[in-house]
């Protein structure tokens, strides 16, 4: 019995979607480890321990990123974790329901680029 091996295809929004998480989370690094202080004067509930962390999920979320790109299932569910996490931050921080519930856009997003191409992801 012979597999006939499927090529998979990203797909243009996949593809856009997971470079634009790469390069906005990469630079979210950047300034939640470089100047904390920035971030703690615009949230004044964050500190300094909370800005390092939410850097650290920043970072998580391109190891994320790149391990969907590789057809990774379970950095899926991983990034709908770090999505409800974000969420509870968002909540924490006082920026309302509303606007802590946009939050979950990425993680529609990334629901409706994989949908169609839960198969091709191990």
């Amino acid at each position: 019995m012979v597999a006939v091996i499927e090529e998979r295809k990203r797909g243009f929004w996949l593809t856009a979607f997971l470079v634009l998480m790469v390069i906005a989370n990469a630079l979210s690094v950047f300034v939640y480890f470089v100047n904390p202080d920035m971030i703690i004067t615009a949230f004044p509930k964050i500190s300094l321990e909370l800005a390092y962390l939410l850097g650290s999920v920043c970072l998580f979320n391109v190891f994320l990123a790149i391990n969907i790109w590789m057809w990774k299932k379970l950095a899926i569910y991983g990034f709908y974790i770090v999505v409800i996490f974000g969420v509870l931050i968002n909540l924490y921080i006082g920026l309302g329901l509303i606007g802590s519930l946009s939050g979950l856009m990425g993680g529609m997003i990334l629901f409706l680029v994989t949908r169609k191409k839960m198969q091709y992801f191990v």
